[in-house]
């Protein structure tokens, strides 16, 4: 399976499965690969679920949250003092995270909505909190200020890549 990353300014990582890409590919992008690079960046650590607009199926219900307004849009906000293995799996399975209307924020109370949904990805350098979103296509995540270093990230990223690979050669 072939993917593309690039670097995001000094420390942010785009992720992306090219558009052409053959449905059982997308199928596993969307359902494994996008919440495996989830487990990876927050496992274990306290993080911030942010859901734009929420509906009424939205996945952050699922967990304590509280509602917020803010610049005119409603945010369903879960602060999360710990994210375990089925919550992120939950999250990175969610139709939600995968068109872009949730974003993961490294930590707990500490967000800014006006910079949660980057509208460009021109505007993704302006972001200083780690985050972790994407793109409302569903084709390229975005996991910006990672906690860790770049080639560190890069690794993790292409043994992902390649199991996933092994896995739709077999």
């Amino acid at each position: 399976m072939e993917i593309c990353i690039r670097k995001i300014g000094d420390a942010g990582v785009c992720i992306e499965l090219p558009m052409l890409s053959a449905i059982p590919h997308v199928k596993l992008w969307k359902e494994r690969i996008v919440t495996d690079i989830l487990l990876m960046a927050f496992s274990n650590r306290p993080a911030t679920f942010i859901r734009i607009d929420p509906t009424p199926d939205a996945i952050g219900y699922q967990f304590p949250y509280q509602m917020v307004v803010a610049g005119g849009k409603s945010y369903l906000v879960n602060n999360m003092e710990c994210c375990d293995y089925q919550d992120l799996v939950k999250v990175g399975e969610s139709p939600d995270m995968s068109v872009g209307l949730l974003t993961v924020v490294a930590g707990t109370g500490n967000y800014q909505f006006n910079t949660s949904f980057p509208q460009a990805e021109a505007t993704l350098s302006a972001i200083k909190d780690e985050l972790f979103t994407c793109s409302p296509d569903g084709y390229r995540v975005y996991w910006l200020n990672a906690n860790r270093a770049y080639p560190d990230v890069l690794e993790a990223i292409n043994d992902i890549a390649n199991f996933y690979e092994f896995v739709t050669a077999s």
